[in-house]
């Protein structure tokens, strides 16, 4: 069953622990960024796995001192960029069994033009560069890859064993590449990540509920 991921990206602080307070237990995780970051030990209470999103991308150093930090405040996921140099990889091979890396390279914010004006890639040609991306971190124990559902029928038989987490469920502001909960369920994504459709909805309880019956029926 694909789990859900409640992302926590409203600018209050307080907004969002309201939030997940009420869905406590409801849902698998929370994913935060830095405006949450003196909060995670509450949220760690709230759920099982928290996913601090902050799409490491640096020099080796600091980005070691990053995970340091993301490790412990408890994170159970986090991101990294694979466009990071070898280097970068080599210095977090020691947090692989400590924290889930999930690598992002393909944002479900960025429309086929996007991939050919910042990867230089023609969207056709996407599995060439899923499969460098995926190939740059495979031998440095990364967990999983963030990716739209859409990508999945390319991704998955490039890397089997690795998490699918998948942003981009239902029509948000910003995003692209969308699916339906239901849709990533049957793409085969092992995570959503659902920010405004749960956040905003007047009764997140019950957007939480409707969109586990929209899975399973």
């Amino acid at each position: 069953m694909t789990k859900i991921i409640v992302a926590l990206d409203n600018e209050s602080p307080e907004a969002n622990i309201e939030i997940a307070t009420k869905l406590k237990n409801q849902v698998e995780g929370f994913k935060v960024n830095h405006l949450m970051w003196e909060h995670t030990s509450l949220l760690k209470t709230l759920a099982d796995d928290l996913f601090i999103d902050c799409k490491l991308w640096d020099t080796p150093n600091t980005v070691k001192q990053v995970m340091q930090r993301i490790v412990d405040k408890g994170a159970t996921m986090t991101t990294v960029c694979t466009l990071n140099n070898r280097a970068v990889f080599e210095e977090l091979q020691e947090y692989k069994d400590k924290v889930k890396m999930l690598g992002v390279t393909y944002l479900t914010s960025w429309s086929g033009s996007d991939l050919l004006e910042i990867m230089q890639w023609l969207p056709g040609g996407n599995k060439v560069m899923w499969r460098e991306n995926i190939d740059r971190i495979r031998p440095y124990g990364f967990a999983g890859l963030i990716c739209s559902a859409k990508d999945i029928e390319t991704v998955k038989p490039l890397a089997p064993q690795m998490l699918k987490v998948c942003p981009g469920i239902g029509q948000n502001k910003g995003q692209v590449r969308t699916v339906s909960a239901k849709q990533a369920l049957e793409l085969g994504a092992d995570y959503i990540v659902v920010g405004r459709a749960i956040t905003n909805a007047n009764d997140p309880v019950q957007a939480v509920e409707e969109m586990k019956e929209s899975i399973s029926s």
